[in-house]
């Protein structure tokens, strides 16, 4: 299922909270598909009924606008009746119907068409909207939503799908100011979520899963220009100003599945697995200026177990961070972009030591690893751009939507004419969109195994050219600890045959110094020259 799919199914779910809206219950209404259309969805109401001071529809749909679904995917959402009523104190007062239906379809990575069907169940649901046209504030309360997955047809093959997803006590409040651009800023929390599954898919394997999550917290913003429509041309919204702030913030979290499947040569099948975690948040943020996701987790455990192995497989982590930031927009001069990860306090099980060190020679401290990595980047086309996101899936497609009348047909040069449009020349591959042309490692820091490697430097590319594709000219500084131990522990434990031991001292010392006579510390100053040549520790290597 691919991206589109899965943002259209969440945006959709969140149609249990959708009014953005005015002081009467028509004007509720109204700035709710205006809110939704913005987004690529088509409202159809199926009867519409005003009651004195309740506005009640019925058989509304809300689906994803006719697209390919190779690429886009379908999705549809049916709400039996929604129900819109002025309070008389200014308020309108939404509940939805206690379950809603609908489906999505598709098309899998093996080319075959799917469909699948699925229910929201929102008993006791209700929303307050107050304030004035310009300014209106909405708040929710939702004692349950479930999002049960019911049927899924594959080839025309249908079959049950059961995966139910539970939010419990929702609450939440929504804030948007009306203009030339909107203002949307919105706070979610719920209570808790849990999830289950149970599927057998047409061989006969099947999959059990459950999971558990002690509170779900969302915050964001979103700046809207009017005109925009987010599905069609992402693109054009961000230029026109678009801006998109948020974040997610997860409970500690518990999950498990189990695998079993057909005997293969007489040979089970099978697999179990868990996952516990303190907890962990996630941050996305987008705009011309750039793309953001950033993410954080604190304590987390991982244990599997498979009838191909006679132990379990255990890892765990004190913390995990990640943080990516990308330019998106096109521009002649280089973009700043970062990305950084660090992975703090991870440990092996005892089972997958004992499988090459079963005399418990090496150290079994905690590792860790840090790399933080600055830099320009060369952005040769629009990232959301229709045309680059289709080049990208698809090296060579075209996009969907072209401003050529279906009625007009390409000009067929004359005899004894060159057409520059060859097959040659359009079947050459369109410039990478994104192109590093200068790196600075400010931090690289890896522990483990009783020993420690750090560096840092710059790196810059050779105009025209970009780091990737060419070497790169600068320098880089690294420092090395216990590695001399190390290299004679793998020695002792047969990890290093005794008749290599010596090429790998000798390449090492073609690459790193020792810094203090008598101890176990190395360093190297790699040199890269603009004609291509490297240095190490000032002896050239290339």
């Amino acid at each position: 299922m691919n991206l589109r799919l899965t943002s259209s199914a969440l945006a959709l779910a969140a149609m249990t909270a959708p009014a953005f809206a005015d002081v009467t219950s028509e004007q509720v209404w109204q700035s709710w598909v205006d809110y939704y259309s913005s987004a690529g969805y088509q409202i159809k109401e199926g009867k519409r009924e005003q009651a004195g001071d309740t506005l009640t529809l019925t058989d509304v749909t809300v689906s994803t606008e006719d697209g390919d679904p190779a690429t886009t995917g379908q999705m549809t959402l049916t709400v039996p009746q929604i129900t819109m009523t002025e309070t008389g104190d200014g308020k309108v007062r939404t509940v939805y119907a206690d379950q809603m239906t609908g489906s999505f379809s598709g098309t899998d990575s093996d080319a075959r068409d799917f469909s699948a069907n699925f229910t929201v169940d929102v008993a006791g649901n209700a929303m307050v909207t107050s304030g004035a046209a310009e300014d209106m504030t909405h708040e929710l309360d939702y004692p349950v939503m479930d999002i049960t997955l019911t049927t899924m047809k594959s080839d025309g093959k249908e079959q049950p799908l059961p995966i139910k997803f539970s939010l419990k006590n929702s609450t939440g409040k929504m804030h948007n100011v009306a203009g030339t651009t909107a203002k949307y800023d919105y706070d979610f929390k719920s209570e808790s979520l849990t999830f289950t599954g149970d599927v057998t898919d047409e061989g006969g394997d099947r999959v059990k899963f459950s999971g558990d999550m002690a509170g779900l917290d969302m915050v964001g913003k979103m700046s809207l220009p009017s005109g925009s429509d987010l599905a069609k041309d992402l693109n054009a919204a961000l230029k026109a100003g678009l801006i998109l702030d948020g974040t997610v913030k997860f409970g500690a979290t518990a999950a498990m599945f189990d695998f079993a499947a057909k005997p293969v040569d007489g040979q089970a099948q099978t697999a179990a697995g868990k996952y516990d975690a303190k907890g962990f948040d996630l941050t996305f943020a987008m705009s011309q200026d750039g793309l953001v996701y950033q993410g954080n987790s604190g304590q987390a455990a991982f244990e599997l177990t498979t009838a191909d192995m006679p132990f379990p497989i255990k890892y765990a982590a004190d913390s995990a961070s990640f943080d990516l930031q990308l330019p998106v927009m096109k521009a002649d001069a280089a973009q700043p972009f970062k990305f950084a990860y660090s992975l703090g306090g991870l440990t092996l099980g005892d089972e997958i030591w004992g499988l090459f060190d079963a005399q418990g020679v090496l150290p079994r401290d905690p590792a860790s690893l840090d790399l933080d990595l600055t830099g320009l980047m060369q952005v040769n086309a629009d990232l959301f751009d229709p045309a680059t996101m289709a080049e990208q899936v698809m090296p060579g497609a075209e996009p969907a939507d072209t401003d050529m009348d279906s009625a007009e047909t390409p000009a067929v040069p004359e005899a004894g004419t060159t057409d520059t449009a060859t097959p040659d020349a359009l079947s050459e591959a369109a410039p990478e969109p994104l192109l590093p042309t200068e790196m600075t490692i400010n931090q690289f820091a890896l522990n483990m195994l009783g020993a420690k490697v750090t560096a840092t430097g710059e790196l810059k590319a050779v105009e025209g050219t970009d780091i990737a594709s060419a070497p790169p000219v600068g320098q880089i500084k690294a420092e090395y600890e216990g590695v001399n131990g190390l290299i004679d522990k793998l020695a002792s434990m047969g990890l290093i045959p005794e008749d290599q031991i010596m090429g790998v001292r000798m390449m090492l010392a073609m690459f790193a110094k020792p810094v203090t006579e008598g101890e176990d510390k190395l360093t190297t100053d790699l040199e890269f020259k603009e004609d291509g040549s490297i240095f190490a520790n000032g002896q050239q290597i290339q």
